[in-house]
């Protein structure tokens, strides 16, 4: 049996390699092809989960939203929402996201754990070309089930970059956003950005001197506890946003730390208390 339980950057550079060969012999020129036809998806579930079983449809597990005709491509909202409670008994552990059609084809490994309360990942995505988006959910039980939306949109990835240039002085800055009134042992949702340029040597007006750079890693804690952590990569947009849901026991510190492909480290964190909107712009 051939699959994963994480994905390191040898790995996600390996599938990389491998998408750009199969994109380049074969191609849906189809506007909605079959999901199940796609030598990209084909590829990469091998590689990432040999021949174990995906439970289609999300089979009442996961569900994947977002806009099948986006008019930018280098910012498309992405919604995957967790559809049973995350219990000790039973919870999604890892969400796997895929961008099939970019040349880094895998967007993001986000791992969770009963203290979430509740499965969720907003993000924005790139595109491309023309692609699926794959959500695959890996329960506690080794079970795995997919949600896919065939998405119309192309030039994301190669789109001109210099409009995300940042300053030291910005580049790294973390703002959080709760609107909800907190209360405990409930599940909050929290909206989380970072100002970065999260760009790749793709950009058409990439300077050769210029070294691409762009998020790799993402911890989240509760009083030290893991709430979320991810692995991601460029097919997230510029100033990447993550919103998730994490459930307080008792008043604590939310943090975050961020790690890009320069080895800079970002972290912030914001102090939480029932009956208290937070923020942490």
């Amino acid at each position: 049996m051939c699959y994963i339980k994480q994905l390191d950057t040898k790995f996600l550079a390996a599938i990389g390699i491998w998408m750009l060969f199969v994109t380049s012999i074969s191609h849906a020129a189809t506007n909605d092809p079959d999901p199940n036809s796609s030598p990209e998806w084909k590829a990469i579930k091998l590689m990432m989960f040999g021949e174990r079983k995906i439970n289609p449809d999300g089979n009442g597990v996961v569900r994947l939203f977002l806009n099948t005709k986006a008019d930018d491509a280098s910012t498309v909202p992405v919604m995957v929402n967790g559809l049973i409670d995350q219990t000790s008994e039973k919870y999604i552990k890892t969400l796997y996201l895929i961008v099939e059609g970019n040349p880094s084809p895998i967007a993001g490994v986000f791992h969770f754990s009963p203290r979430s309360g509740r499965m969720k990942v907003e993000t924005r995505l790139r595109f491309e070309q023309f692609s699926f988006v794959r959500a695959v959910a890996e329960t506690n039980d080794g079970e795995l089930y997919i949600s896919q939306r065939y998405v119309h949109a192309s030039g994301g990835c190669s789109s001109p970059g210099g409009k995300n240039k940042l300053s030291e002085s910005l580049l790294g800055k973390i703002r959080f956003r709760i609107d909800d009134v907190v209360e405990f042992n409930r599940p909050v949702l929290v909206q989380m950005q970072v100002r970065h340029p999260n760009e790749s040597s793709l950009a058409a007006d990439f300077d050769v001197n210029r070294v691409p750079q762009f998020v790799r890693n993402v911890a989240v804690t509760y009083n030290e506890n893991m709430v979320m952590t991810a692995q991601v990569d460029f097919s997230l947009s510029d100033n990447p946003l993550f919103v998730f849901y994490f459930v307080p026991e008792e008043e604590g510190e939310l943090k975050v730390r961020v790690e890009d492909t320069h080895d800079k480290v970002f972290e912030r964190s914001v102090f939480i208390g029932e009956g208290v909107v937070a923020s942490g712009s």
